[in-house]
């Protein structure tokens, strides 16, 4: 009787010791598992950290070329008595420009890819005035419809000469 008992003992404790004995192998497979978790999220970070750098550096550059090129907007419209609507840009080119003499505005809202309201645009824009020349200067830098007719090519880093030591008119 006591061996039988020494022996159920025994079996009792064998069972709970193969039941401990895979819950610590599943609790060791649980914390790889946790590891290998950590080490893919740590890599993930690490890589949306550096896309969130190359993206604020890509802003940054975005913005001074905004800015660069919104002063040069600004610049041409004070030197051709001319209105362009910023919050139009780069979509549209929409604004009022005004003859020389004061007297005359002749308002355009052009998309930018409309080559025939460019055209009208330009057309407009014969007109003999100082403004018309820096104009024509304006519409010409990297036009592809003018590169065929005019049979040239023009940089996109033309240099538009305007002279600012002239009085402004008063708008």
């Amino acid at each position: 009787m006591l061996v039988s008992a020494f022996k159920e003992t025994s079996e009792q404790q064998q069972r709970e010791s193969e039941k401990i004995l895979k819950l610590v192998i599943q609790r060791r497979k649980d914390l790889e598992k946790r590891a290998t978790f950590n080490e893919v999220v740590q890599e993930k970070t690490a890589a949306a950290k550096q896309d969130t750098e190359a993206m604020q550096e890509h802003l940054v550059k975005t913005k001074q070329e905004h800015d660069l090129l919104s002063g040069c907007v600004r610049t041409l419209c004070n030197a051709t008595n001319t209105f362009v609507s910023t919050k139009e840009l780069p979509a549209r080119i929409k604004g009022v420009s005004v003859s020389q003499s004061g007297t005359r505005w002749m308002p355009f809202d052009v998309a930018a890819s409309d080559l025939e309201g460019l055209s009208t645009m330009w057309d407009r824009l014969q007109i003999p005035s100082a403004n018309a020349d820096k104009w024509r200067q304006l519409m010409s830098v990297d036009n592809p419809q003018n590169d065929k007719e005019n049979n040239y090519t023009t940089a996109a880093t033309s240099i538009i000469e305007i002279d600012l030591t002239s009085p402004v008119s008063q708008k």
